[in-house]
């Protein structure tokens, strides 16, 4: 099969459900064409990725191709020069290389999209199967474009099958899917990964440091943007001041307050594979979410990592976090729920924590990549053997 995969996610970013499919399609010698968009804006102030190959094959059969979008998409004429180019993208033959190009790849198209704004690509790019793969609440992103609302209920009326990432976004959405032609498949986790993890002196020696000047860490990994609760972390630290608060990932918005406190550690995006070490390093982890219309469709998969890794979790009490983690994670609705928790943890000895841990524990048992994948897979060679029938 080809697999062509557009999504806003960078391939060499954070890790989340589209590279852990994609990387495992691969895997079973399916081709797979992933492109991402970049914004021209953006990248006028980061010379070298633009100067950078347009094209990488990270893995045999997967290409990763990176269209340069124009900002501005307001404006008809860019509109429209953004679809062409990621129509173009993924139509596209491979140049010669070492892996399958999809013009050498047999079997057929499966298109699959993860933003309902590019849903006019069903118009552009041919395939046999359409795929949407719902991660989030685009209507939820303060920077997604009016009519967006609109935009994903004709892609979820058009799709062939629809996968949603989490119950709360299952729910939201099938009413709008014909036939219910929809499956609530969760993410997974790499618990081998997390729950072993390798040697890294880089971080060891950090954590080390952190610890010399903490008696105690939590930490955070993930995107730091307008779903974190900064105010919630900046009065947890002050509460807390022999804390070390550890934040790990990239930010996305003002994090000033943040930085402020001496107690707070903003490290930046760390690579995927040195995770599970960062996490070695840890008394505690968190999700430190506020509640709104985004974050109360998202099934955090941090939440396994975070268990894989045997590690107690503080989490903000989301719809799918007490439906699926209640039982192995201390979980808080307000700003003083979350500082009483936290007090629990900090004089809680190992045996206290021992039942909740064994819970989780159970959590990543059931829900490998390998699995879901393989669950994903059988769904859409079935629909496509009607299809083809």
């Amino acid at each position: 099969m080809i697999f062509l995969i557009q999504t806003p996610h960078p391939w060499r970013g954070i890790r989340q459900r589209p590279h852990h499919l994609a990387a495992r399609l691969a895997g079973r010698g399916h081709f797979v064409r992933w492109v991402e968009p970049r914004y021209l804006r953006w990248l006028l102030g980061r010379r070298a990725d633009f100067l950078r190959a347009r094209r990488e094959s990270p893995l045999l059969n997967l290409e990763v191709r990176p269209v340069t979008l124009v900002n501005g998409e307001r404006i008809p004429l860019i509109r429209a020069y953004n679809q062409h180019s990621l129509a173009r993208a993924l139509n596209a033959p491979s140049p010669p290389s070492t892996s399958i190009g999809a013009e050498e790849a047999k079997g057929p198209r499966v298109l699959w999209l993860y933003n309902p704004h590019e849903g006019h690509l069903a118009d552009r790019v041919p395939h046999d199967l359409l795929v949407y793969d719902i991660m989030d609440e685009y209507q939820g992103f303060p920077w997604s474009p009016p009519g967006i609302a609109e935009e994903e209920k004709a892609l979820l009326a058009r799709a062939d099958w629809v996968f949603a990432g989490t119950r709360a976004l299952y729910d939201a959405k099938r009413p709008f899917v014909r036939d219910d032609q929809i499956e609530c498949i969760l993410s997974g986790v790499e618990t081998d990964l997390f729950a072993h993890p390798k040697l890294n002196p880089a971080v060891h020696a950090t954590n080390q440091e952190l610890r010399q000047r903490h008696t105690k860490l939590i930490g955070y990994a993930g995107m730091i943007d307008l779903r974190v609760d900064q105010e919630l972390l900046v009065q947890a630290a002050q509460r807390f001041p022999r804390w070390g608060f550890v934040l790990v990932g990239p930010a996305a918005c003002d994090v000033s307050s943040l930085q402020a406190r001496p107690n707070i550690h903003l490290l930046g995006q760390q690579p995927y594979e040195a995770l599970p070490a960062w996490y070695q390093g840890w008394d505690a982890a968190m999700l430190p979410f506020v509640e709104n219309e985004l974050t109360r469709h998202i099934n955090p998969t941090k939440m396994l990592e975070y268990a894989a890794a045997g590690l107690p979790i503080l989490a903000r009490a989301l719809p799918d976090v007490r439906t699926f983690y209640a039982g192995g994670a201390w979980l808080y609705e307000t700003a003083e729920q979350f500082l009483d928790q936290l007090a629990i943890l900090d004089r809680a000895d190992p045996a206290e924590l021992e039942p909740r841990l064994a819970v989780a524990r159970a959590w990543c048992a059931e829900r490998s990549w390998d699995a879901i994948a393989e669950r994903m897979l059988a769904r859409v060679t079935a629909l496509l053997a009607k299809v083809v029938a």
